[in-house]
């Protein structure tokens, strides 16, 4: 208990020393001055951030410590190096980015630097963490706790917990969204807390909507026939990002429609939703502490290039009891690991290549629906895989057909909502053909057509060839159910793409004449 005690106030003096860089930096950057000796600034919070290091590590010896395992060296060597640049890196990419987006007359060599400093310090931030993590695996109980107790101290799963990580890592990834989401929105109108108040309503109305459609889902597995209080024993878990998602975002437009009036909600959810991807990638770790969300089991080897302290909980469930795998064989398949990768990689290609790199091609609103065709087509693959515990509804094909709904509807709003501002500018005669769009329709007219037709042609040779069976697996008929949906709405794509290459013929009709 003493080697806990003591990890826990080195770790309060690590954060309040790292977030103390954190008010210096935002003290300096609110504080009108007209020159500011910005290397003195750094030097002086450098001491304050290599303290907070210091604190970071010895908090994390006294937890390699308290279990009485003896060290060796390469997992106290990724401990400590792991430890040294993952905290140091984070900070210092925080502040970094404080200075360079909100600072004032930053010499433009300086300020380069500084944008190197954050592309390179987060990303490798995160790679550290997973050093630190290898670190420290070895000398964690497994599996790792769900959450803290009031009378009983850390819990296991399956037992309750006052304070889950669950909760934690869920609200941490709406915070985190929130400043995201506040910063994109600053550079726009030059204003902070535009989201203030929608993120109060939208996120409640999230967790409340994923309730409901957990219930809904649920129903006949786990309230019917129980007392009608249990439908509101959110503590004991369950919710749905597919009900949820789509609830919280509605209240979120609502609100934001009704307070925020000359702020353009097209522009909000183009910034916001694909946004929600990182929230979700933060809130499956959730799912990690409480052991579920698992996929089939699978030969251990296949993962050991994942963080060891993901593989070595992936020996438990609260689904089959604990333990159940032999750790040195095998391990349940960790889908809560893959789709939070997934949904960080899904947020990075619709911000930075379609809302940048491919910005000229889309429309406003265009990246709002890409959330939900990218989520759904996450979960449409990836539900297959999970174990029957964790599959919602009688036959487990809830979560699957609401993963189909989201990539059609999210398609069809995709459609609408370029067809639609097409002919609000024809009525308007502010449309016009640009020089490349013979190309840019020619182009993609043809692979939508090719692609999408050829995906169609074989899921129906899939479908027909093989028999259909009530369960959502990776059977012959799923898969060919599944490509049919990626290959329609290539298909129904063409709706976008072909007037863009009519519309140019046209032109160069009229040109001629």
């Amino acid at each position: 208990m003493t080697f806990i005690i003591l990890a826990i106030v080195f770790l309060v003096i690590a954060l309040g020393l790292a977030g103390f860089t954190i008010y210096r930096s935002v003290s300096l950057v609110k504080t009108p001055m007209l020159e500011t000796n910005y290397k003195a600034f750094f030097i002086k919070s450098a001491y304050f951030l290599a303290g907070a290091i210091v604190s970071f590590v010895t908090a994390s010896f006294f937890v390699v410590l308290r279990n009485k395992e003896p060290l060796d060296f390469l997992h106290t060597f990724q401990l400590v190096l792991g430890g040294i640049l993952f905290f140091g890196l984070l900070f210092a990419s925080i502040n970094v980015f404080i200075v360079h987006y909100y600072g004032r007359n930053i010499p433009e060599k300086l300020d380069k630097w500084l944008f190197r400093t954050i592309m390179i310090g987060f990303t490798a931030s995160v790679f550290f963490f997973f050093i630190y993590t290898n670190g420290l695996a070895p000398y964690l109980g497994y599996p790792l706790h769900n959450g803290i107790s009031f009378t009983e101290g850390l819990v296991r799963p399956n037992k309750h917990a006052n304070i889950a990580f669950y909760a934690i890592c869920i609200l941490s990834g709406a915070i985190l969204v929130y400043f995201l989401c506040d910063h994109y929105m600053y550079k726009e109108y030059g204003e902070h807390g535009i989201f203030e108040s929608t993120f109060f309503v939208a996120f409640p109305a999230g967790i409340i909507g994923g309730r409901i459609g957990y219930v809904i889902g649920n129903w006949g597995k786990e309230f019917a026939g129980e007392p009608f209080w249990k439908v509101f024993e959110i503590w004991n878990g369950g919710l749905t990002i597919l009900a949820g998602a789509p609830i919280g975002i509605a209240a979120g437009v609502a609100w934001f429609l009704w307070r925020k009036k000359g702020k353009s909600i097209w522009i909000a959810a183009d910034i916001v939703l694909p946004a929600i991807l990182i929230a979700q990638a933060v809130g499956r770790w959730g799912n990690f502490f409480n052991c579920e969300v698992h996929g089939v089991v699978s030969n251990v080897n296949y993962w050991k290039w994942l963080p060891e302290i993901v593989w070595r909980n992936a020996w438990y469930t609260t689904a089959e009891g604990l333990p159940l795998l032999d750790g040195s064989k095998e391990i349940y398949v960790p889908l809560f690991f893959i789709e939070a990768i997934t949904n960080i990689l899904g947020y990075f290609v619709l911000q930075h290549v379609f809302g940048r790199a491919l910005r000229k091609h889309t429309e406003l609103g265009d990246l709002g629906c890409g959330y939900i065709i990218w989520y759904g087509l996450t979960r449409l693959f990836m539900e297959p895989l999970r174990v029957e515990s964790f599959k919602m509804g009688m036959e487990g094909y809830w979560s699957w057909v609401w993963s189909m709904i989201f990539v059609i509807v999210g398609v069809i709003a995709l459609i609408t909502n370029h067809l639609v501002r097409r002919i609000i500018r024809k009525k308007k005669n502010t449309f016009k053909v640009k020089e490349n769009d013979k190309k840019v329709g020619l182009i993609s007219s043809a692979a939508l057509l090719v692609v999408g037709a050829a995906l169609t042609i074989v899921s129906v040779i899939m479908m027909t060839g093989n028999q259909f069976e009530a369960r959502v697996i990776y059977n012959g008929f799923n898969v060919g159910l599944m490509i049919l949906v990626v290959g329609v709405s290539l298909l129904l794509c063409l709706a976008i793409s072909l007037p863009i290459l009519i519309d140019s013929f046209k032109k160069k009709q009229e040109v001629h004449e």
